[in-house]
């Protein structure tokens, strides 16, 4: 058995996992050492681009025997930025259908904008609190998201996605705060949790 297959088939401690992470990166991201903490962003302190992306996922798949979630990540991104849940949302609470071209004018809006929109231009029914309850289901739907793709949900500031939602729909924290959950320290725990099984 050759010593990459013997790496993949083995149980790995965390600190194992940490150190041969961060020698992956060092060398695909051409880093210092030292740049890479915990919170170190992929994207934003480490300055990972797509094609970064393809060369970690495949050095971790050869190292661990593990398959990272980065394009599962940015389509998610995606996702969300095109305001898909909103709209799914909006036709469940109040069986209003919204055109995706209608969407573009909620970027600049937060909820409660959307809502007094579905009021004029669809003579929609809202109540008191609505705007709040709109935004925590939003949140909830991103936690969720974040927790299929493989991390933990706690990575998420609920309360601070919510009140994002209820300024701005399109404010570029929501994507940037999706894009840090990609940080060495988050997929030090996505490795260890799935090498060992967990």
């Amino acid at each position: 058995m050759n010593q990459q297959a013997e790496d993949t088939n083995r149980s790995w401690s965390r600190d194992e996992v940490e150190n041969s992470l961060k020698k992956i990166l060092v060398d695909a991201l051409d880093l210092d050492e030292e740049k890479i903490q915990p919170s170190s962003s992929l994207v934003h302190d480490m300055g990972a681009e797509s094609i970064d992306f393809l060369d970690i996922g495949f050095r971790v798949q050869q190292t661990f025997g593990v398959e990272l979630p980065n394009r599962t990540i940015q389509e998610r991104v995606i996702n969300w930025r095109n305001l898909s849940a909103l709209r799914e949302l909006v036709e469940e609470r109040y069986g209003k259908r919204i055109a995706p071209e209608d969407v573009k004018c909620f970027l600049n809006m937060g909820v409660p904008g959307v809502l007094a929109w579905l009021r004029e231009q669809k003579g929609a029914v809202t109540e008191n609190g609505d705007a709040e309850a709109l935004a925590g289901c939003l949140a909830d739907r991103l936690v969720r998201d974040v927790e299929n793709i493989g991390f933990r949900p706690s990575l998420i500031d609920h309360d601070g996605v919510k009140r994002l939602f209820l300024e701005n729909m399109g404010s570029p924290k929501i994507f940037e705060g999706m894009l840090r959950l990609f940080s060495f320290g988050a997929m030090v725990e996505f490795i260890t949790e799935r090498v060992n099984g967990k």
